[in-house]
């Protein structure tokens, strides 16, 4: 006998995204209706004598308005298009702009909560959840679901895969001993496992194990990058040894381009602290 029955998907929109858009879209189109009826008014000879200068400055602000609507539309249209997907065999995520990721349950390791507090120490603009398997990991973008649904889905998740909290997390460069950069991406220490894992691009998982496969862990040299000092150190993960850099260039995409600017993620002698007693 052939099994018809359908699997249900539930799909979870990005409304915490599209409201924060329409804060901005609602007062620009005000805006732009407002320009357009005095310009109008201009056309058909209806504006009082004198007021030419208006009409410029509505122009200028129309223009302004449309600037800012047209990539607007173009990312309401690519959010109504996405979305978090979960079903019985795992989650599906479309961001706009980015491919779309899945993972089945049979890949899952576990989940990731990053939890409220950074997700407001970030602006609502990284992390909060994400599902990791053994080599690669998929970002959830809990950050843009409205609250009632991210609990709604990491309560989903809990009953296919152990949610974990982080007890410490940072971002960094990953680099090899030739100072080649390996990764720019996230660090993390559970109560018993280490994660390492690309903050970009494949979203590739280089170091997911228990702390003590960690052989060694030492102080290393600072690294400078233009005037500013980052700190970093060394581990010995697999007979491979790493070097971690606590700096990361954050990358932002905005309506006028792309600009970045690098961060100091954090002080060593902490980490060290943290790993080195139970790294053999």
């Amino acid at each position: 006998m052939i099994n018809t029955t359908k699997q249900v998907e539930t799909r979870y929109a990005f409304r915490q995204h599209t409201r924060r858009m329409a804060r901005v879209a609602i007062p620009a189109t005000i805006v732009l209706v407002l320009s357009g009826i005095i310009i109008a008014l201009a056309v058909v000879n209806l504006l009082p004598a004198g007021l030419g200068t208006l009409v410029v400055f509505a122009g200028l602000l129309g223009i302004g308005s449309i600037t800012i609507l047209v990539p607007l539309i173009v990312f309401f249209y690519g959010y109504a298009k996405g979305g978090l997907w979960l079903d019985d065999s795992g989650v599906r995520v479309h961001y706009p702009g980015e491919p779309e990721q899945r993972m089945d349950w049979s890949e899952a390791l576990y989940a990731i909560d990053e939890g409220e507090e950074y997700l407001v120490s970030s602006k609502g603009k990284e992390g909060l959840g994400h599902l990791v398997s053994k080599t690669y990991y998929v970002r959830l973008h809990l950050e843009g679901i409205v609250p009632a649904q991210r609990a709604e889905i990491l309560s989903a998740l809990a009953e296919h895969v152990e949610v974990r909290q982080p007890r410490q997390f940072t971002f960094t460069t990953l680099m090899n001993t030739k100072g080649e950069t390996v990764a720019r991406g996230r660090l993390y220490v559970f109560e018993k496992e280490v994660l390492c894992a690309e903050n970009r691009g494949k979203k590739r998982v280089f170091i997911n194990a228990p702390v003590q496969k960690l052989s060694w862990v030492k102080p290393r040299d600072i690294f400078m990058v233009g005037t500013s000092e980052f700190e970093a150190f060394a581990i010995c993960y697999d007979k491979k040894e790493y070097v971690v850099m606590l700096g990361y260039e954050m990358t932002t995409n905005g309506i006028f381009g792309t600009s970045s600017r690098w961060l100091n993620t954090g002080s060593a002698q902490e980490w060290i602290e943290t790993l080195q007693p139970v790294a053999r």
